[in-house]
């Protein structure tokens, strides 16, 4: 390669924002039009890269989602690093129902229309050996419109809103927070509802992240991802209870198709390099949801898929493209858009 051509692949490598056009096609949504963007710095003396995301979509079954989110890593003599997001959306839904039997839950669905805005933010703590600690907060706000006349009878179904106070734990080895070569990455965060704090509802939500990097050879990587999320309460909304799938967790699984107090999910993927800056992965889950006072054990819902990256700037951020089926359905879907699933 030319001196000349090294420069310029070296300049786009420079890129600190990058906006591109998104698309995503699930049989059950339709297709999905937007934009995702970042833009991408380093605080003084912080070798972590920081980034402020964004990503806006409309889909053709009239659905539209706003979201914007940080991770920021401070300089290094403050030990403090934040993460926030705020996410807007307004879209016709369904309810399938609940639990994790899954064929009669296709038939059944029940539609209604949401608005919701929910705000994120937990600041944390740097300590040694990789230990971040520091107080959690969310703020929700939903409002629904039954379309079908059983709707009418579902908890969260009114308009309601929650504040969640709690702490976020995370343990980060990771060599890198995008396109992760080596390391391991484990967060929980534990909120409580309470409504003399101005919810509606009062119940607990903890979630589990954990996700593990292992190097073959060279740049062929084997990454895999636990997680897991319980909502614990007497009442609560439809709309907050647990559920899997979606453009990041369990690829080819339309989000809400089951939902109810737990879910756990397990993900893996195969990171392979092509040239240069073109990389492919191959990649399988399963995943399933249950209620915690009448147990059930089911067939997983599994799932799988192949894609490619393309490397956009040097803090290893990629284009991705994702094909992905389900197992239960043999749909396909596809999903186009920046930063990797986990």
């Amino acid at each position: 390669m030319s001196q000349q051509k090294a420069n310029r692949w070296e300049s786009l490598l420079n890129w600190n924002f990058l906006a591109i056009p998104t698309v995503s096609y699930q049989p059950e949504t339709n297709w999905a039009f937007g934009v995702a963007g970042a833009y991408f710095f380093n605080c003084k003396n912080q070798p972590r890269t920081s980034d402020i995301s964004f990503d806006a979509c409309y889909a053709l079954s009239k659905q539209y989602a706003i979201n914007v989110s940080t991770t920021t890593y401070f300089n290094a003599d403050s030990k403090w690093l934040l993460s926030a997001s705020a996410k807007y959306r307004n879209f016709p839904e369904y309810l399938f129902g609940y639990g994790n039997e899954g064929d009669e839950l296709f038939e059944s669905r029940q539609g209604y229309q949401s608005q919701v805005l929910e705000i994120k933010g937990m600041p944390q703590y740097a300590f040694p050996n990789h230990i971040y600690f520091g107080p959690a907060t969310l703020f929700r706000w939903e409002k629904s419109q039954a379309i079908d006349a059983l709707m009418q009878e579902q908890e969260g179904i009114e308009p309601y809103h929650m504040l969640g106070l709690g702490a976020v734990f995370t343990y980060d080895t990771r060599n890198q927070v995008n396109y992760t070569h080596d390391g391991m990455f484990f967060k929980t965060i534990m909120l409580y509802y309470e409504p003399m704090l101005g919810s509606s509802y009062r119940m607990g939500n903890i979630t589990v992240d954990w996700r593990h990097f292992v190097p073959i050879y060279k740049d062929f990587v084997f990454a895999y991802q636990f997680y897991g999320n319980a909502i614990i309460g007497e009442t609560k909304p439809f709309q907050m209870l647990a559920t899997t799938g979606g453009i990041d967790q369990s690829r080819g699984i339309r989000n809400g198709y089951w939902r109810d107090d737990f879910s756990m999910m397990l993900q893996a993927e195969f990171r392979i390099p092509i040239w240069k800056f073109l990389k492919a992965t191959v990649f399988g889950s399963i995943a399933d949801v249950y209620n915690f006072q009448h147990w059930h054990w089911a067939v997983p819902k599994g799932a799988y898929g192949a894609g490619l990256r393309v490397a956009i700037n040097k803090a290893k951020v990629n284009v991705r493209f994702d094909v992905a089926r389900q197992t239960y359905l043999h749909n396909w879907s596809y999903y186009f858009t920046v930063r990797e699933a986990f």
